[in-house]
């Protein structure tokens, strides 16, 4: 169980930071492609400018004070700091232009700057990794070389990813616990169910285990004295032991998951029938019947299963039933629901007991267990057996009488 919860722990936890890793990792990738996108927009825009200006102007004679080129400038270098040289016939620097107005200019670093450029660049616009190249440029057709500092970008990217780091990894945190507590809501009914397979194994091997010592000493005992009331209490204990085996099986395929047979019958029929087999035995027990059924209930339902659910709590009834005790079978309907009460006067249920006695191989400690030969599955085959019919079973004790209830709801 602990390496189920461990692996349901960790399939859920990478499924999730999986996601979120998604989100955060498209949503820094866009915020950068976003501003590559600004830049390279700007680096292409710049040459235009100064094309028009050359087409409006003549040959190029750069004079920053024109004012259409100080308009055009302003408009485009608002949010950037960019840096406008002028190159001589051969490609080499020529003048520095700050368009930026940034009044701590060091013309030597950006001449320094341009003259690397001019001597290692491959290509006529370049952007580079956003979050550690400090430049940016292009190369106009007019002998001019446009350098952006890229250093306020780098600085917000940066930012940009230590703050979704560690938003991440607050995620991760919130997806830990949220983690633990699914898989423990999904893990409680499997573990709920594998706690109750191994009391089922615990306690059908002490039922088979009993019969067993029994008849093993009985055995022994015989090839003593060849008396004959050890193969008595061997063939009895054999009875016994079939009897549990059956039961078992029975369980067992009430509890299989495929679906069973159902059929639209006449319920009223079937359960007035499998009453009337056990006239006789009310009769040797000296227990009065009485039942109240309906005519004419039609329910979808498996007949046998039917037949074998009246015949665990008609019997569960008999034996419960007071001395001389009365028994009483109702089958009606009340709205859209189909109601079968099986009643019988005699020890009642604790309260606490209403649902522990449909548990398997549960068995009460007060009188109405005080049949041997009884092991604590009948209750649970008819609870299978109800809800394999979409059903509802419940006991409760008043008055002197305990009442087995089962409701159909009927579409």
């Amino acid at each position: 169980m602990k390496k189920l919860k461990t692996k349901v722990f960790f399939v859920i936890f990478s499924l999730l930071t999986l996601f979120t890793l998604i989100i955060f990792v498209v949503g820094s990738t866009k915020d950068y492609l976003e501003r590559q996108k600004t830049i390279s927009d700007i680096l292409t825009r710049i040459p235009r400018t100064f094309e028009n200006l050359n087409k409006n102007n003549g040959p190029l004679e750069f004079n920053p004070s024109k004012a259409n080129f100080e308009e055009d400038s302003r408009r485009i270098y608002l949010d950037f700091t960019i840096y406008t040289v002028i190159l001589d016939s051969d490609g080499n620097y020529k003048e520095l232009v700050n368009n930026t107005n940034n009044d701590n200019l060091d013309e030597s670093k950006i001449k320094k700057i341009a003259n690397n450029i001019i001597s290692n660049h491959k290509e006529n616009i370049y952007i580079g990794n956003l979050y550690t190249s400090k430049y940016s440029y292009a190369f106009t057709q007019n002998n001019t070389l446009i350098i952006m500092d890229n250093t306020d970008v780098n600085n917000t990217l940066i930012k940009g990813l230590i703050t979704n780091t560690l938003l991440f990894m607050v995620c991760e945190i919130i997806i830990c616990g949220f983690t633990y507590l699914i898989t423990r809501w999904i893990i409680t009914p499997v573990a709920k169910s594998f706690e109750k397979q191994k009391n089922f194994v615990a306690d059908a091997s002490h039922e088979l285990k009993t019969p067993l010592s029994v008849m093993v000493a009985s055995a022994d005992a015989y090839f003593n004295d060849k008396d004959e009331k050890w193969i008595r209490n061997m063939k009895n204990e054999s009875e016994r032991m079939i009897k549990l085996v059956r039961e078992l099986l029975d369980l067992a395929k009430v509890d299989q998951e495929q679906e069973v047979a159902m059929e639209p019958k006449d319920l009223s029929n079937i359960i007035e029938s499998s009453i009337l087999t056990f006239e006789s035995l009310f009769y040797e027990n000296d227990i009065k019947l009485k039942y109240d059924i309906k005519p004419n209930i039609k329910f979808n339902c498996n007949e046998d299963l039917i037949i074998e659910l009246m015949s665990i709590l008609i019997d569960n009834a008999i034996k419960h039933s007071s001395e001389k005790g009365k028994v009483f079978v109702n089958l009606y309907n009340n709205n859209r629901q189909i109601i079968l009460e099986v009643k019988n006067n005699g020890a009642p249920i604790k309260k606490e007991e209403e649902e522990k006695i449909f548990e398997r191989f549960y068995k009460s400690d007060t009188s109405r267990n005080r049949n041997k030969d009884t092991y604590g599955l009948g209750l649970a085959i008819a609870k299978s057996i109800v809800e394999k019919h979409k059903g509802i079973i419940s006991a409760h004790s008043e008055k002197g009488y305990t009442t087995f209830k089962i409701i159909w709801n009927q579409k």
